[in-house]
């Protein structure tokens, strides 16, 4: 018999169609495969790997981003960490630590214009020096970059306790083109 011929057997089409339907199966059972193995995947990076969203001021406006974390209790000054506090969950950036002198200032790139420290701010070193014995970081705080913690344009550095501090941030994941950056890219 002919190829042709062969076509056209009722045998051939049952066959040629079970063939079609166990490829179809297939390709949906990798496709759902494939799909669960990606939620897999970004469960247990999030366990691994917790992921912070918060805000921050930048260019005159509110700028959402979402970043993830690593644990790490070793914190230096530049460093950007994640926070948890009674209230919210943000980030901010470690200006000075434990024992480090504060400045209150107008040049952003090493002072702030006040310190918020309990609750309360602190717009010079006399009304600090009420507050703490002298213009120092307390032991077991650090103080951080206040344009993460606060939607204002005036630079706040705020005092929190280093029990608040949950993780460094590593990379950036949103804004999407910002995906993947390290955290030094929210310094800016």
């Amino acid at each position: 018999m002919k190829y042709r011929e062969i076509r056209k057997t009722k045998r051939y089409r049952t066959e040629r169609a079970a063939d079609g339907v166990a490829l179809t199966r297939s390709a949906f059972q990798l496709l759902f495969g494939f799909i669960l193995l990606l939620f897999i995947g970004a469960v247990i990076f999030g366990l691994i790997f917790p992921t912070v969203i918060f805000s921050k001021r930048a260019d005159n406006r509110l700028q959402h981003y979402s970043v993830v974390t690593v644990r790490d209790d070793r914190f230096q000054r530049g460093d950007i960490v994640s926070l948890k506090t009674e209230n919210h969950i943000t980030a901010g950036e470690i200006l000075a630590l434990e024992g480090d002198r504060i400045v209150i200032g107008t040049d952003r790139t090493k002072s702030v214009n006040c310190v918020q420290y309990n609750g309360t701010r602190y717009f010079s070193y006399e009304e600090l020096n009420k507050a703490l014995q002298e213009p120092i970081v307390p032991k077991g705080y650090v103080l951080l970059d206040g344009d993460f913690t606060s939607s204002e344009e005036l630079s706040v550095g705020e005092i929190v306790p280093c029990s608040y501090i949950t993780g460094k941030v590593r990379f950036i994941l949103y804004p999407f083109s910002l995906f993947g950056r390290p955290a030094e890219y929210l310094k800016k």
